[in-house]
């Protein structure tokens, strides 16, 4: 089936409202969108300045793949949101460099940093043909479960990120970031509550939709307030610890 035969079948006997940008439920999801390239930038900053990846590894490995596949392989009817693929996975595209850069010699377990590179491209690709049968077998319009499958195991992975990355001085945690993705995918699961129920009526309910959609905010947000009091912790203690160098500069001379 060509791409153009798979869209006018996507959208064959579909609530309008469905793919409209300008339905009230899709410009919040879309907002979101906004608000998760915005969490990029600032975990992007974040990894150069502290020469690591901000996200975990899996993360990033599934969430490459996904949208590998959003943007170059499942049609898409509406082109504003291909287009928010299409920068999610070039800006991805610096995450991942990021990862290939920085993550090896942040691996504490030998067998992970001396195969560390074919792990992650054996991840990414194994992560990317799951999804894709995924989306064939469920008949997962856009890919849209499966996007916040891999969302929910990126938060339950940044909370052993955080436990992990504190230890090494905070290297890739962003209080922005953490902060705008739980702003960014609770537009988003209201978008995609309205979007999957308009465009895929024969579905019995949409329950797993909604504890998927639950637990990433409950995660999310035991992970933003973790990073933030940990950070605002470091921030109180770095003028008692400046102090305490100047007296023992001073003693010393």
């Amino acid at each position: 089936m060509s791409p153009t035969d798979e869209l006018s079948a996507l959208t064959a006997g579909v609530d309008p409202r469905a793919f409209d940008p300008f339905s009230w439920f899709n410009i919040i999801g879309e907002i979101g969108c906004v608000f998760w390239i915005i969490a990029y930038v600032f975990a992007i900053r974040q990894g150069f300045r502290d020469r690591a990846p901000g996200l975990p590894l899996v993360a990033i490995c599934l969430n490459f793949a996904w949208e590998f596949l959003a943007s170059w392989v499942i049609p898409n009817p509406v082109p504003l949101w291909h287009a928010f693929d299409r920068i999610w996975f070039f800006v991805d595209v610096i995450i991942v460099y990021q990862l290939l850069r920085y993550g090896a010699s942040l691996q504490r377990i030998p067998e992970v940093r001396r195969y560390f590179h074919p792990i992650v491209a054996v991840t990414t690709v194994m992560g990317g043909i799951g999804l894709y049968t995924f989306y064939l077998q469920y008949r997962d319009i856009l890919a849209l479960v499966g996007a916040f499958m891999i969302n929910l195991i990126m938060s339950v992975a940044f909370i052993f990120f955080f436990f992990e990355r504190r230890n090494q001085g905070g290297r890739g945690l962003s209080v922005p970031a953490a902060w705008l993705k739980l702003v960014g995918t609770l537009g988003t699961s209201i978008e995609c509550h309205y979007v999957i129920g308009l465009a895929e009526p024969w579905l019995p309910s949409l329950s797993f939709l909604h504890f998927v959609c639950a637990s990433i905010f409950l995660v999310d947000l035991l992970y933003a307030v973790m990073v933030t009091r940990w950070a605002a912790a470091q921030r109180a203690q770095t003028p008692l610890a400046q102090q305490e160098a100047r007296v023992t500069m001073l003693e010393a001379a």
